[in-house]
């Protein structure tokens, strides 16, 4: 009974077209690959955020600025601390999560 697959110089004619169609199937990719233009370029960032410019969205209240809103949440923070620190204190050891 014949061989299932036939001998090249040692090599299993099955596994050099194997090799052939892998090496062919990596240069179409690259081919086509060097064929794609370029990517722009990313855009610039703005910078920093200016505070005395209205806010973008829709919910907000009339006349309200962009620095209103960081001032408020600092002065919420500053009125919870005392509460945040005390809650901490109470926790057991190792269970307490610090900021």
């Amino acid at each position: 009974m014949p061989a299932p697959y036939a001998l090249v110089n040692d090599v299993p004619r099955c596994s050099t077209a194997l090799i052939t169609a892998a090496i062919a199937g990596c240069l179409i990719h690259a081919a086509g690959a060097a064929d794609r233009p370029p990517t722009p370029p990313m855009p610039e960032h703005p910078g920093k955020m200016k505070m005395n410019e209205p806010m973008s969205t829709g919910m907000m209240k009339k006349g309200m600025m962009k620095g209103d809103v960081k001032r408020a949440a600092e002065k919420k923070t500053k009125a919870m601390q005392p509460m945040m620190e005390q809650e901490q204190a109470a926790m057991p050891d190792g269970k307490a999560k610090k900021p």
